[in-house]
């Protein structure tokens, strides 16, 4: 685990045993994590643009140990105990950098002061300590919790239909089904 507090935040990750320069600003992070998630893109295609976080390129021989350290740098494994995205074991995804950006910017502004869109620069290390440190009345925090609360849980009916219509309000929307997922659902 890394301390923030006097150790330097990381600006290369190691392939191989060697280190290759990245780029580390927390909104290159936020749109490796939308590649990583979108369906759109097919896996050939992610690898090849995977390579625009270093700025020197490693050997095409290390290539797939670099991608895995990419990887293991944006959720930071060193803290992957507090990964956001997805709650516990259940793999409910709790947490969307994009479609709660709204949620994410007005928080930090209200309790940091942090304008995410002004700011020259911010690690990603530290924008991940900075989020995760933020208090649970923020919105965000608010928005988190309904969404990882399981409502077959909930023994009150009242308070299970609450959190349900909840839930609808604040889900994060899926991508919509092609023609040919729809037809191979009822095939």
């Amino acid at each position: 685990m890394r301390n923030l507090l006097y150790e330097p935040l990381p600006d290369a990750v190691e392939v191989n045993g060697k280190e290759y320069r990245i780029i580390t600003d927390f909104r290159e992070w936020l749109r490796f994590s939308d590649l990583l998630g979108d369906d759109t893109v097919n896996e050939r295609q992610k690898l090849s643009l995977m390579l625009n976080w270093f700025e020197e390129l490693p050997p095409l021989s290390e290539i797939e140990t670099a991608i895995s350290a990419l990887i293991a740098f944006c959720i930071n494994e060193s803290e992957a105990k507090n990964k956001p995205k997805k709650h516990g074991n259940s793999g409910k995804k709790i947490l969307s950098w994009s479609f709660d950006s709204p949620y994410i910017y007005a928080a930090f502004l209200s309790v940091y002061r942090i304008d995410l869109i002004r700011i020259e620069y911010l690690h990603w290390y530290m924008f991940l300590a900075l989020f995760n440190a933020l208090p649970e009345d923020t919105p965000i925090r608010q928005r988190m919790a309904y969404r990882a609360v399981n409502p077959a849980d909930i023994k009150d009916k009242k308070e299970r239909q609450r959190i349900r219509r909840i839930q609808r309000e604040i889900r994060i929307p899926s991508k919509p089904m092609s023609a040919e997922e729809i037809g191979a659902a009822f095939g």
